[in-house]
């Protein structure tokens, strides 16, 4: 009797199932109206991508809100709304005033005079940051790393990836790449004025030269002429003049011919390099031993992000090279 009974609750506890529970849930009308929805839109044919500003629940205020909530960044509205406000816009709106028989004056101002300061504050810091962290490596190589980093075409991905498409008030959809890059270095200075040149430089770091994580840095650094440059680099540093030793042959004489070269200082190797022919091989042998000069080889240590860095200004008064 217990155990029946208890089977009996059991029973009960479980959901109804059948005919009787539950309601049907698919409409004769739902296939023929996609259908009829998928010929117009082949009808129309293929459609520009409309800007999410034309969307009816869009909040322009919302989404500046939750765009300086993504950077965990406190900007001021007003100078966030200029960053992203580019010149095209006011532009086309004076246009359209004046086509209306409206007499324009719209005072408001754009991003122009922003991106010129947040390009300084970018350009100033990622050297900064460059040259403490590479004190090894020559000038040119530093401003090659440092023209990747501060291109057009880096800071605008970084903004696409930050979502400002979205948000930069523009004339022309989709935003071109040069309006992306000046709306993101307006962005950087608005972050200046809200909250500091510290808090915009700490941006710089985790966005700009955060970039590096995971790069070659060797790419940056080929040297034209690697034997000449090696030869200079070992005199400047009182070492003898390099002296190229074939270590190894592998297949001389077929297509898939390996030579690998060592290059030795005071007896002592300095870089060891492979390649399909033995000029090749010294060649890279030499950049493999400028490149652990330089520290910026494969064994290279990761980068640091937290490194205590001068003030701006005091850096740019130091080195003349800054713009």
């Amino acid at each position: 009797m217990i155990v029946a009974r208890r089977l009996r609750c059991l029973i009960q506890s479980f959901p109804a199932t059948g005919a009787v529970q539950g309601s049907q849930n698919f409409h004769r009308w739902v296939m023929p109206t996609l259908k009829t929805l998928n010929n117009r839109m082949k009808k129309m044919g293929p459609q520009d991508p409309a800007p999410r500003n034309t969307f009816a629940e869009w909040n322009y205020d919302a989404e500046l809100y939750a765009f300086g909530q993504r950077l965990q960044e406190n900007f001021d509205r007003d100078a966030l709304k200029q960053a992203l406000l580019d010149e095209s816009f006011i532009l086309e709106q004076e246009l359209q005033q004046k086509e209306v028989g409206i007499e324009p004056g719209l005072e408001i101002q754009d991003n122009s005079k922003m991106s010129i300061e947040g390009d300084r504050l970018i350009q100033l810091y990622v050297e900064q940051y460059l040259c403490s962290t590479l004190p090894k490596l020559p000038k040119k190589y530093i401003s090659n790393i440092k023209a990747h980093l501060v291109s057009d075409e880096m800071l605008a991905y970084i903004a696409k990836e930050l979502g400002m498409g979205d948000l930069i008030q523009c004339a022309d959809y989709p935003i071109k790449e040069a309006v992306l890059a000046r709306s993101f270095k307006s962005v950087i200075q608005a972050l200046a004025v809200s909250s500091g040149e510290d808090k915009a430089c700490a941006l710089i770091r985790d966005l700009v030269v955060a970039q590096l994580v995971g790069q070659d840095l060797t790419k940056f650094s080929m040297p034209d002429d690697p034997m000449a440059e090696l030869e200079n680099h070992l005199r400047a540093n009182g070492q003898e003049a390099p002296e190229p030793r074939l270590i190894s042959v592998i297949g001389k004489n077929t297509i898939l011919a390996s030579y690998d070269v060592g290059i030795y200082s005071n007896k002592v190797m300095v870089g060891r390099g492979f390649g399909e022919s033995a000029e090749m091989a010294q060649s890279m042998a030499c950049c493999d031993a400028l490149w652990r000069a330089w520290d910026v080889g494969p064994r290279r240590k990761p980068l640091p992000f937290k490194l205590e860095l001068l003030p701006l200004a005091k850096f740019a008064a130091s080195s003349p090279t800054t713009p």
